[in-house]
């Protein structure tokens, strides 16, 4: 009787993970397993290995975004949002332009969104479509001192044709890692209000971490 069980236990997981949502979830989880790995190169300045760790994790997002149907993880706000970066730093700029608007329409708060449209659309030579992201971007006001004031600055320097697409975009990239670098250094600082138990919690965690908690604590921030 009970051997009887465990064989029809066996056969209905087998079927589980052989169904198309399955797979499509287990692409999520390697997506965000590696984009983790690229959130910790790329907040250590570490450029070259992040943007390893962004391609397999753009691989993976795009396989699982592709699925039909997709796994519904893998059309929460915040995995779409991943899945945009990692598409910007894996150089698939309409790919991240995809993924972001679908965020942006299930979570207008995610100033990234904006952000990533906006470059990927100066990347791709299209300056109006750039302009018109980065100040939509503006217009959320994320508090993102660094990176607003370099947004700012590289939009008067696109309408007055004294930069290249090329270039503002190269001079957002780096105000970006200096925003987030700033703010995972300030999370983590004694100046911060934050309680301790929430200083790497969230569903955006990345936008004060280099990890995200683990349940039992700090997880790969408790260095």
């Amino acid at each position: 009787m009970y051997k009887k069980i465990a064989i029809l236990l066996t056969l209905s997981l087998t079927i589980f993970l052989l169904t198309p949502s399955a797979f499509a979830w287990r692409s999520v989880r390697t997506g965000q397993k590696n984009f983790e790995r690229a959130w910790q190169a790329y907040t250590y300045l570490q450029q070259d290995k992040a943007v390893e760790y962004f391609k397999t994790s753009a691989d993976a997002y795009a396989k699982a975004l592709a699925a039909d149907p997709p796994s519904r993880t893998a059309r929460f706000a915040s995995t779409l949002a991943m899945a945009g970066i990692s598409f910007y730093y894996a150089g698939r700029y309409a790919e991240c332009i995809e993924a972001m608007e679908t965020a942006h329409r299930k979570e207008k708060r995610i100033w990234e969104a904006n952000l990533f449209i906006g470059l990927s659309h100066a990347r791709l030579g299209e300056k109006a479509k750039a302009i018109e992201s980065l100040n939509a971007y503006l217009e959320s006001l994320p508090s993102q001192r660094i990176l607003s004031n370099s947004v700012t600055e590289q939009i008067k320097d696109i309408e007055g044709d004294s930069t290249s697409l090329a270039d503002a975009a190269d001079h957002i990239d780096k105000a970006t890692t200096s925003q987030f670098v700033d703010n995972i250094n300030f999370n983590h600082s004694p100046r911060t209000s934050n309680p301790s138990i929430e200083r790497c919690s969230g569903t955006y965690w990345w936008r004060n971490n280099r990890a995200p908690c683990e349940s039992t604590g700090y997880g790969l921030n408790s260095a």
